[in-house]
């Protein structure tokens, strides 16, 4: 079989097989980048590799690209002479179901969850979190996160299962595969489907399908300010934000389980990215003001986008996977259990793609290099204005990929990317700051892939942001609708229970449902750990008692 995953004393590891869910818009467009930048036939001439795709979204109006890449893939592997049953790429597009059949499924829930847990807590007082008359929208249209969940739910657990066989395709396929395998689950942190329907999937893949020996890597998404409005606007995104931090935080995922049990242990196994699109998005969305403004503003954002989720999908899948091996180890999430660290409250991991260049704006093709160079330099300094990082964040760990025309990138370059990151690191030798770099096809194309660990959900001024736009919402149900997490179990996490002061998650049945994590936890009122150091050196405090010092 060769390799294992990971040799501690030679640093080496096997190649990585990549797979892939994508749920909403977002998810499935993040898939077709996997099959669009040719790499993933590249990892397949390895005899041993599998490639396992699965787009899940509401509508079939995002998917009919992807299923044209998959053809194409198909098609270049056969070139290759490559067999084309190592490549599994499929697309599940849901119908909106009836009204009355939502709700039959909503009020078996109970049942499903008891057949699914046995411990699960069967709590008499349960009704549907979605009101009986509510009316449901249509296939292309925004999804408030609550229905999604109702919706992928009535399709894993009602009528022909759709959505649990699909996943146990999946899971067959990776399990045919004879590499170590790392699964990313992709969705947009704005978007209500992905974001809604999320929660329910990465729970039955790592905790049920896949029992938690494979690692599943969350990657999503923020909006960026010439995003489109979504289902919930930017209030959702307080909900959606808490419901992450508390799988992905140690410490509050216990106080979740402590009340609920298991079957809310964190699904993300192997880590989360989450990516913000502001840098690409000025860079390559504001450039002009000619044309028909809707025309226009749907252009800059596909560019933005197609573009980040190419950056993003070409790196994770470099080096047979091996390159997305070693960011994740920084962060504690691939090594052996008695190499795994805790990072506590600062989970996230950030993935900034930072573009520096776009062909024909600000600098021509033939200009000097000096004028290049400046300009590159002016953006590699923008990164601070625009990855969306509190001010005076610190981290102990970064890593840059610097891509960009071997002929313009020089040693100028390299010192302002330095100085720029450096702003977030701890100072002295407490912290380790990694460059290298590469080159793209396009002379005139420039950025870097800069991957910074370390990060609370408190660290991020969107949090702070979706909490004052929540705060405005006066509506009990419109609230409810920006759930979906614990929306099963009654539980709004966002909001304070009323019986048991101080903690979180009200009941929406009015009975005494909660979660052992304090509210001002939740609210982000609570002080975040100071660095990521500061965790992981608490974390080993009652070890360090036991060291024997040396002459």
């Amino acid at each position: 079989m060769g390799m294992s995953m990971y040799h501690s004393a030679t640093g080496s590891q096997s190649p990585h097989c990549i797979h892939a869910i994508g749920v909403g818009r977002t998810g499935a467009y993040m898939v077709e980048a996997m099959l669009r930048t040719g790499e993933i036939e590249d990892m397949l001439e390895d005899p041993r590799a599998r490639f396992t795709g699965l787009a899940i979204d509401i509508g079939d109006q995002d998917m009919h690209e992807l299923r044209e890449y998959a053809n194409g893939l198909n098609g270049r592997l056969a070139e290759r002479g490559i067999p084309q049953d190592r490549a599994q790429v499929r697309t599940v597009a849901l119908d909106v179901p009836e009204r009355a059949e939502l709700q039959t499924s909503l009020n078996r829930w109970r049942e499903f969850l008891k057949m699914e847990y046995p411990r699960y807590y069967w709590n008499p007082n349960y009704e549907p979190w979605l009101p009986a008359d509510l009316e449901l929208p249509k296939a292309g249209d925004s999804f408030q996160r609550a229905v999604a969940k109702g919706i992928y739910g009535h399709y894993y657990y009602g009528g022909e299962r759709l959505l649990e066989k699909e996943l146990d395709k999946f899971v067959e396929s990776i399990n045919a595969t004879r590499l170590p395998s790392i699964v990313l689950v992709f969705f947009s942190l704005a978007g209500g489907t992905g974001s809604g329907m999320i929660v329910d999937l990465v729970r039955h893949l790592s905790n049920v399908k896949l029992g938690r020996r494979i690692p599943v890597v969350g990657v999503a998404t923020m909006p960026f300010s010439g995003d489109e409005e979504r289902a919930g606007g930017k209030a959702a995104l307080f909900p959606t934000i808490n419901e992450l931090d508390c799988m992905l935080d140690d410490n509050k995922n216990q106080g979740v389980m402590a009340v609920w049990g298991d079957l809310y242990k964190n699904p993300f196994t192997g880590g989360f990215f989450a990516i913000p699109m502001e840098h690409s998005w000025q860079r390559l969305g504001t450039y002009t003001k000619t044309g028909q403004p809707t025309i226009r503003d749907a252009l800059r954002r596909g560019v933005t986008r197609k573009f980040i989720d190419d950056s993003f999908t070409r790196f994770i899948v470099q080096d047979s996977g091996r390159l997305l091996f070693k960011i994740l180890r920084p962060a504690g999430f691939t090594g052996a259990p008695h190499e795994r660290n805790t990072s506590g409250d600062r989970a996230w991991t950030l993935f900034e793609v930072a573009k520096f260049t776009h062909p024909g704006v600000e600098v021509l093709p033939g200009e000097p290099k000096s004028k290049w160079r400046e300009v590159m330099s002016k953006w590699i300094g923008y990164i601070p204005q625009w990855d969306g990082l509190t001010e005076g964040f610190k981290t102990d760990y970064i890593e840059a990929h610097a891509v960009a025309p071997r002929e313009i990138w020089n040693d100028t370059l390299e010192n302002k990317l330095r100085e720029t990151l450096q702003t977030y690191l701890l100072p002295g030798e407490d912290s380790t700051l990694n460059i290298t770099h590469g080159e793209f096809f396009d002379e005139l194309t420039s950025y870097a892939n800069i991957v910074i660990p370390g990060v609370a959900k408190t660290d991020l001024e969107l949090f702070f942001e979706a909490r004052d736009a929540y705060d405005q919402v006066e509506n009990w149900e419109d609230k409810l609708l920006m759930h979906s997490w614990l929306l099963d179990l009654g539980v709004m996490l966002s909001e304070q229970s009323i019986r048991f002061e101080g903690m979180a998650g009200e009941c929406i049945w009015g009975c005494a449902c909660w979660v052992v994590v304090p509210h001002e936890a939740i609210r982000g009122d609570a002080p975040s750990s100071k660095s990521i150091a500061e965790v992981q050196q608490q974390h080993i405090a009652p070890m360090v008692r036991t060291v024997v010092r040396t002459p």
